[in-house]
């Protein structure tokens, strides 16, 4: 609820994970943009690192995009909100943490793994205990939409799952 009180506020969000993105933060990616697409929110992936090959299949929208503080400054002047996945250390963002936080924008950092206790994370919602940031992304679409969950958020939810668990293999897996 409280995510969801956070976002509702917000009109202009940008999404992100570390650099050399791996399936779960991509797929958390995916998996809140086409709800924050349906909300009617503005919104866009920018990612420090370039979107590996094996993940294009999330990407038939074209809605990864790697940061260039040239091509998306203007956009990036008025953002409410940066919502960051699957980041234990927001310096992992590379030049977007620096952007951000010279802009004093707003973080609602989503993640699975400890971070350390000085962060610049405005708002932090960690569990420790789940198997993929994709699982915390599934549980917050699964409360707060009133219509069923997109395939294509579906599809980015399961690549964060499935990746990070090993194909469901790892012990934390449920």
């Amino acid at each position: 609820k409280k995510i969801n009180d956070i976002i509702l506020k917000a009109n202009k969000i940008m999404l992100t994970t570390h650099e050399n993105p791996d399936g779960d933060g991509l797929g958390s990616e995916c998996g809140i943009y086409y709800h924050l697409i349906e909300m009617g929110k503005d919104v866009k992936i920018l990612n420090y690192s370039d979107l590996p090959n094996q993940y294009q299949f999330l990407n038939t929208d074209n809605i990864f995009e790697t940061f260039n503080i040239n091509k998306h400054e203007e956009w990036m002047m008025d953002i409410d909100l940066l919502i960051v996945f699957d980041v234990g250390d927001f310096s992992r963002t590379r030049t977007v943490a620096d952007f951000v936080t010279k802009n004093k924008i707003e973080v609602l950092n989503i993640d699975h793994h400890p971070h350390p206790e000085n962060h610049n994370f405005s708002y932090n919602c960690v569990d420790l205990k789940a198997a993929a940031t994709g699982c915390m992304v599934y549980d917050y679409l699964k409360i707060n939409r009133v219509k069923p969950i997109n395939k294509k958020s579906l599809e980015g939810i399961y690549t964060a799952v499935m990746t990070d668990t090993g194909s469901f293999k790892y012990s934390n897996t449920s």
